[in-house]
């Protein structure tokens, strides 16, 4: 009986001592902390093409240095072209403590630079990153912002509109004189349009409603093509720009993968899928350590040239096989 009890006994202590070997292998060891996932959360004004590619882009550019789900994981949001939604996902971002926030688009950066102060901001699908308040200068700016602006390729399509249009000597566009990417933009395009000998007539528009009827103004002021400088609202509306064009027999060149596909006779686009991946990349820096402080805007150079044989052809234009044999794309 004796013995028994003594048995029972060193069991007991035997299994206490297990128990409390697995307990503190449990407890976390001194100096080591719990892997921190990012909660990185991509906002984007409107869907469109080129927007699409920046956002592939962008997640590529993260997955090509740290694993998703493991580093990091990602919330897309999207305001659809409305600016009072615009603010409300750039707050839900904020309220779901998004530890770096992505942006698309030039009113999405600023919306998010006047409500974000702390959170790391890297931003593409930008040409006015500077007039969005992120900074002064791609080197002096917003010590939690970084990103890759794309600026329009105007040399480019100025250069492709002199060679189908030699006798061209007026062109248009539509300006958005809410967006401040496209105010800009535009007084961009009408400086490089005078080093070719173009004049420029811009007239404002306010709404996706408000494009037709502009569209038919702008037409009437004489001008040999519309060069439409990008805008989010111009691109929802490039088809309202694009049919009263046609049936007036006026070329429509762009800056959008997407306008060369909607009927613009020729667009000279930046790499936009590049643009997001390098975006990416800095996002993905970031999580590793570095701060966007260190980090100066960085633009993506060169230009896709597209070409719309169809489009062509509807404004009576020959494209000579010179600007067939640059182009990255021919649509026919």
């Amino acid at each position: 009986m004796l013995v028994a009890l003594r048995r029972l006994g060193l069991g007991i202590v035997l299994i206490t001592l297990v128990s409390l070997v697995l307990l503190l292998s449990d407890r976390p060891r001194h100096g080591t902390e719990t892997r921190k996932v990012w909660k990185v959360h991509i906002l984007k004004m409107v869907s469109s093409l080129d927007s699409d590619d920046v956002e592939r882009g962008m997640r590529e550019g993260l997955a090509s240095r740290l694993a998703e789900g493991h580093d990091y994981t990602v919330t897309a949001r999207n305001a659809h072209g409305d600016i009072p939604t615009l603010s409300g996902i750039v707050d839900a971002a904020v309220s779901d403590d998004a530890d770096l926030i992505l942006t698309l688009s030039t009113p999405t950066l600023q919306a998010t630079v006047q409500r974000v102060k702390t959170i790391p901001i890297v931003f593409s699908f930008s040409s006015n990153p500077i007039g969005a308040g992120a900074g002064t200068s791609y080197e002096e700016h917003l010590p939690n912002v970084t990103g890759v602006p794309t600026v329009p390729a105007l040399e480019e399509i100025m250069r492709i509109i002199r060679e189908l249009l030699p006798r061209a000597r007026r062109l248009g566009t539509l300006v958005v004189p809410s967006e401040v990417n496209s105010v800009f933009s535009t007084k961009q395009a009408v400086d490089v349009a005078a080093k070719h000998g173009l004049e420029f007539a811009t007239l404002p528009v306010n709404t996706s409603s408000d494009v037709a009827d502009a569209t038919l103004a702008l037409l009437a002021h004489g001008i040999d093509a519309i060069c439409q400088v990008g805008s989010n609202l111009t691109v929802a509306g490039f088809a309202s720009i694009v049919r009263p064009a046609q049936q007036a027999r006026i070329p429509v060149f762009g800056f959008l993968s997407n306008d060369a596909r909607n009927g613009a006779v020729a667009v000279a686009a930046r790499d936009f899928y590049e643009s997001g991946r390098e975006a990416g990349v800095m996002a993905a820096r970031v999580i590793q350590g570095e701060s966007p402080a260190t980090m100066p805007f960085r633009e993506v150079e060169g230009a896709r040239v597209i070409v719309n044989l169809k489009a062509a052809k509807t404004a009576g234009i020959v494209v000579p096989q010179s600007l067939r044999a640059r182009a990255e794309e021919v649509l026919e």
